[in-house]
């Protein structure tokens, strides 16, 4: 009884060292929510929605960051023990996320470029992987985006849903935008049920289910991203988190569309695919993994088929292949950009950077890839060497933006704890910082250690840590006493 006791008080002294921490976390995304709700329109009182194409992708990141000072303690405390209980965690992060869900697009203006797409199909029956959206310079919907010369780098899958949406919504903008919005928000909170659901094959289902929600609901990132920018990657995130419960419900074929829709989404959610048909092939043999593979096959080419041109399908993919950001290669290919110049006088600097860049990150991503396909061996190394795979893609890409992140992020709320979670966290933080004056040399290379570096950190700090637990454990353990053989004890005896 007093032992209960000792563990009941405990517990009640970690729910009140969570609470301050999940209450300022709460109060600081409400009022941030509540001003990208109320500012527009006390900004620009006759007109709400107002064309956000001079928008910036990092333009309120500053004011986001200090919010996850409360959510990285939160989940600290919720690691030492802290909880709430999880309709709280849930109630919560419904509220945090309806609040921003109708507001303007203050940052990245992507999610209007998804509704051009879908209005260039349902308006002038253009193929958006074809044809440019400034085609069409006289819709009044093109003023409202940012990439007027480029064609969707979107997978099919996504493409035809932004057709639905435009269909549907005829000439009012708005009401398209409403309606995009209420899918994302209908496959943001699939994210969070499949968590929860998914945390019932844990040990502690309540505690797992409780982490994840706090990890994936809560986080500032999340926030800014899906239910305020609309994000598609949280449709890629929904599939994997859907093929984790299928595989462990033994429904292979069923996960194998999920993370085939995943790729038809976003280009880079195919590694998902590979690795589980790699996993397949090992587990259940050849014939069962070209069964699979041909039922993925199927629904790609039924997914193409409206769209389908040969290789200028994939033209907008190819273009954007040659873009580079304030990513971490874009870093390098700036830096080789100065050295080609300066040191071998080189005639087309930027040319041979992007070159060299490219080709250099991506014989590392394959060659990470085809490590992943030789080591899965298990379910659980499948998701994990995933994570992996991603968590390197987004190091390896010149071109980076934080909601690549999304899907990832959602992998670690709903997987148990590894040695990328804490890596994962830390870049949903870091990634977000913005110095100003980007473009100037010095700027950037601080910009980007603080970016990029710290997860990398985290994750050398834990992998020590977990060697040097290790090596006390195997101190501390007794060692083995060699016993004589009984032909020695015979001998012994004589």
């Amino acid at each position: 009884m007093t032992i209960e006791l000792a563990h009941a008080r405990h517990d009640q002294r970690s729910s009140w060292a969570l609470t301050p921490w999940l209450v300022l976390l709460f109060l600081g995304s409400a009022a941030m929510g509540a001003w990208l709700l109320i500012g527009p329109a006390l900004a620009h009182p006759e007109r709400y929605y107002v064309v956000g194409y001079n928008r910036t992708t990092y333009e309120y990141t500053r004011q986001l960051l200090p919010l996850f000072v409360p959510y990285g303690l939160a989940l600290f405390a919720w690691r030492r023990g802290s909880r709430v209980p999880l309709w709280v965690l849930l109630a919560g992060a419904a509220v945090l996320h309806i609040l921003v869900l109708f507001a303007p697009l203050p940052q990245s203006q992507d999610f209007y470029q998804y509704l051009y797409y879908g209005r260039m199909q349902a308006a002038h029956g253009a193929n958006p992987y074809l044809i440019a959206p400034n085609t069409f310079w006289a819709d009044p919907w093109l003023a409202w985006i940012r990439w007027s010369n480029q064609t969707s780098v979107y997978g099919p899958a996504w493409m035809l849903t932004t057709w639905g949406v435009a269909k549907a919504a005829g000439l009012s903008l708005a009401r398209a935008f409403i309606m995009l919005k209420l899918i994302v928000i209908a496959l943001d909170f699939a994210v969070m049920a499949l968590i929860v659901r998914i945390s019932r094959d844990r040990p502690e289902p309540a505690r797992a289910a409780g982490w994840g929600i706090l990890a994936y609901a809560w986080n500032p990132l999340i926030l800014i991203s899906v239910p305020l920018g609309g994000s598609a990657d949280v449709a890629l995130a929904a599939v994997i988190l859907g093929a984790i419960l299928a595989r462990r419900r033994g429904h292979t074929g069923l996960a194998t569309v999920l993370l085939t829709l995943g790729a038809l989404v976003k280009v880079y959610g195919i590694i998902a695919l590979v690795l589980h048909l790699a996993l397949v092939l090992r587990e259940r043999g050849v014939k069962v993994a070209a069964k699979n593979a041909l039922g993925g096959g199927a629904v790609m080419a039924a997914a193409y088929a409206p769209y389908w041109a040969g290789l200028r399908t994939f033209g907008g993919l190819f273009k954007a292949a040659g873009l580079t950001n304030q990513s971490l290669t874009g870093m390098v290919q700036r830096l080789l950009v100065t050295v080609l110049i300066h040191v071998f006088h080189y005639h087309t600097p930027h040319h041979g950077a992007e070159v060299m860049v490219r080709v250099v990150a991506g014989a590392v991503l394959l060659a990470v890839v085809a490590r992943a396909i030789v080591k899965v061996r298990s379910e659980q190394q499948l998701w994990t060497l995933t994570l992996g795979v991603l968590a390197a893609y987004l190091y390896l890409t010149p071109w980076y933006l934080y909601w690549y992140a999304v899907a990832p992020l959602a992998m670690v709320a709903a997987m148990p704890k590894n040695r990328l979670t804490d890596p994962i966290l830390t870049l949903t933080g870091t990634s977000l910082i913005s110095i100003p004056s980007a473009y100037r040399l010095g700027n950037w290379i601080a910009q980007t250690v603080l970016r990029y570096v710290p997860p990398p950190a985290v994750f050398a700090a834990r992998r020590e840590r977990a060697r040097a637990t290790r090596e006390s454990h195997e101190a501390k353990a007794p060692r083995d006493v060699q016993l004589p053989s009984p032909a020695v004890s015979r001998t012994a005896a004589r």
